[in-house]
């Protein structure tokens, strides 16, 4: 295949295929115009009615989704009312919207208890677009709560993200709550992710968060993890190593000169 100058046409990969596509006002209403998609901004406007008239009333714009609320900047004042209306709607993308709309650092104080709950008993969601192979959409909507349980983590929030990253009962909806837990910087920390490394639901994880702890006293164990079966448990092994003997090299006193 050529150019109009004649010149071999450069291939684009599928990422760059994609992003220009998601670019192209033509294409982003053709996809807006599918049938499936249209079903699913009936769905969502349906379930978000009473929530979105709550925001107008209190002097917010009108949106078609609460996701543009993160246009706004500081829309602190909105916190309390997608806190109100998460446990009522029904339909799972609404719910994770929401979730990721509060999943901000104004809405933590707030925010955080409620989603540690709904963590631990998520509620009841629908999503009938949803391919039936697909996993529950309580379980989809728990692993986005967890992503936003991550996203605050800090020694303030230590406790209760310790005590979820250590319940296996969650299974890997723990992974980017056990992957931030160096942000709490509770010496707590490192006991919990080495018992991780023996879970491989969120092996992977436990592995990144202790390199990003670098405590050289984790070093042994996580060197044995670069013989285990999963490969991206591997990888994460090598770039703990990295991150761990890095800060070793950069905490020593300089080496004497030679005369």
């Amino acid at each position: 295949m050529t150019s109009d100058s004649g010149k071999p046409a450069r291939r684009l990969s599928h990422k760059q295929a994609v992003e220009i596509a998601l670019n192209d006002p033509v294409a982003r209403a053709a996809s807006r115009a599918t049938p499936r998609a249209v079903e699913r901004r009936r769905l969502y406007a349906e379930d978000a009615s009473g929530l979105i008239a709550d925001l107008v009333a209190a002097g917010f714009p009108p949106v078609e989704e609460v996701g543009q609320l993160r246009q706004l900047g500081d829309y602190r004042a909105a916190v309390p009312i997608l806190l109100d209306w998460l446990p009522r709607v029904t339909y799972l993308m609404l719910a994770v919207d929401i979730v990721r709309t509060l999943s901000v650092p104004f809405a933590k104080e707030l925010a955080f208890p409620a989603l540690v709950r709904m963590f631990e008993e998520p509620p009841r969601l629908h999503d009938p677009l949803r391919p039936a192979t697909s996993e529950p959409a309580s379980e989809h909507f728990r692993e986005v709560v967890g992503g936003a349980l991550g996203t605050f983590a800090a020694p303030s929030t230590a406790d209760d993200l310790l005590r979820l990253a250590s319940d296996d009962s969650y299974g890997e909806a723990r992974a980017l709550i056990v992957s931030e837990l160096a942000k709490t910087k509770d010496p707590r920390a490192a006991g919990v992710l080495l018992d991780l490394l023996d879970d491989p639901t969120v092996a992977p994880f436990a592995v990144e968060a202790l390199g990003k702890l670098k405590e050289v006293g984790t070093r042994d164990r996580i060197a044995a993890m670069l013989d285990n079966p999963d490969k991206n448990v591997r990888d994460q092994a090598k770039k703990a190593l990295k991150r761990i003997d890095s800060a070793g090299r950069a905490g020593r006193p300089p080496a004497p000169r030679v005369r």
